[in-house]
């Protein structure tokens, strides 16, 4: 079989109910790559919750964060590495919205960068900060971050997007991790990124075209990623806002170890 780029989202998609790797998963991932296949993990997630993961996984590709707008090698200085910043501006005019929206909490990040507008506990995919040393403010924003999030209950995201987008701002909106329920996550980050921008690049780095790229994803900033792969596979639990676009979808759940079968079977392991 040729070589395949195996690109993977991490919440929902290739980590389980726990948020870890199972053992059957990286096993075949294991197996995958002895058969000359490469994976490349492509997140929503900031580097300071991923690269674990990709160590855990043995990998040496491009990383791909924020949804496309870091892309680097962890633990070293890729030469093709790059960041896509906001503009401070535009952070802080995005602070204003937290008069008109219930946001729970909103996060300006970078690589190795997270300033926090409050104090908070128990906020998906962020480490616990009840009593934070810097809050975010003018004053505090010394770079410009990568993205700025916003948690807040899923029945306000729309309105909280549609928001963020009359601003006119040079930016892409997306959700991520928890598509529903009280911590809906929306994430800013440049125009044009997204997680298929990203992907191309690293394909074309690692010399593979996209027709021999396989892509997994739960979420609606899957899409373009999705629909970017030669074959986009949808997990059986993803936000049913994505079965619109992509057609092919594994048969069991992330928690049923969904992609580790799925490439079992398709790669012939």
């Amino acid at each position: 079989m040729t070589p395949k780029l195996i690109a993977l989202d991490l919440d929902g998609t290739t980590l389980n109910s726990e948020g870890k790797i199972s053992p059957l998963t990286r096993n075949v991932l294991t197996k995958a790559r002895a058969a000359g296949h490469e994976v490349v993990i492509a997140t929503g997630r900031p580097d300071s919750i991923s690269e674990s993961i990709y160590d855990e996984l043995g990998l040496t590709t491009p990383l791909i964060n924020f949804n496309g707008a870091l892309v680097h090698v962890p633990h070293q200085q890729w030469q093709f590495e790059y960041a896509r910043t906001l503009a401070t501006t535009t952070v802080l005019q995005l602070l204003t919205l937290r008069d008109q929206f219930p946001i729970k909490v909103m996060v300006a990040e970078g690589k190795q960068l997270l300033l926090a507008d409050r104090p908070y506990t128990n906020i998906p995919f962020l480490p616990d900060m009840p009593k934070p040393e810097r809050l975010l403010s003018a004053q505090t924003l010394s770079q410009a971050p990568i993205s700025v999030t916003m948690f807040t209950p899923e029945i306000n995201a729309p309105a909280l997007r549609l928001a963020i987008q009359a601003q006119k701002f040079p930016v892409s909106v997306q959700s991520w991790g928890s598509w529903s329920g009280e911590n809906a996550a929306l994430e800013v980050v440049s125009a044009n990124i997204n997680k298929a921008v990203a992907l191309d690049f690293v394909a074309q780095k690692l010399h593979f075209t996209a027709d021999n790229v396989i892509a997994f994803g739960d979420d609606d900033n899957d899409i373009e990623m999705l629909n970017y792969a030669g074959l986009g596979v949808a997990m059986k639990n993803a936000n049913p806002v994505i079965l619109q676009h992509v057609h092919q979808q594994t048969p069991l759940t992330n928690a049923e170890d969904g992609v580790a079968h799925f490439l079992e079977s398709y790669l012939q392991l």
